[in-house]
């Protein structure tokens, strides 16, 4: 392994810092939107499950980042355990907080699924738009540009 791939910055820490900078505006959302209804509680189970989204992203490039860098059999490892470990510490930090006074169930829920369904289909969006715009330019590179004379045609019997 060389220097230059170890100390390369992977696509997964820039999504995970693209996802940090809309959970900026995300986040301040779905946590308004909980205190509204659930006042202080409210705001206190939503900001701890929004910080929870944030950092179960960016351990989750973390891990990616650094199995990458390994063998594609790594990353298929890190990929699964990183998972199950992710899943099980959220599992550790919440099950001894749903007994505390100001832990409310629904705004937690709200903000912990908001937040990972909002984000992940942002960045998904994100993600399919620029491969489509990386897609576009090999093939407008490499001269083969859509034309009606090399567009597939339906041949009279499928009519």
């Amino acid at each position: 392994m060389t220097n230059a791939v170890v100390g390369a910055r992977g696509p997964e820490r820039a999504m995970a810092a693209d996802m940090a900078r809309l959970g900026l505006i995300l986040g301040p959302v779905l946590v308004a939107i909980c205190t509204i209804f659930w006042r202080f509680d409210g705001f206190l189970s939503s900001v701890l499950a929004f910080a929870l989204v944030l950092g179960n992203f960016t351990l989750g490039a973390l891990i990616i980042d650094r199995a990458a860098a390994i063998s594609p059999t790594a990353l298929t490892g890190a990929v699964l355990g990183g998972f199950v470990v992710r899943l099980l510490l959220l599992t550790v930090i919440v099950v001894p907080l749903r007994n505390v006074s100001w832990f409310e169930a629904v705004p937690f829920g709200i903000a912990l699924i908001g937040g990972h369904l909002g984000l992940l289909s942002w960045e998904s969006q994100r993600v399919v738009a620029s491969l489509a715009a990386s897609d576009a330019a090999a093939k407008a590179a490499a001269g083969h540009e859509p034309s009606p004379s090399n567009l597939p045609t339906r041949s009279e019997s499928e009519c």
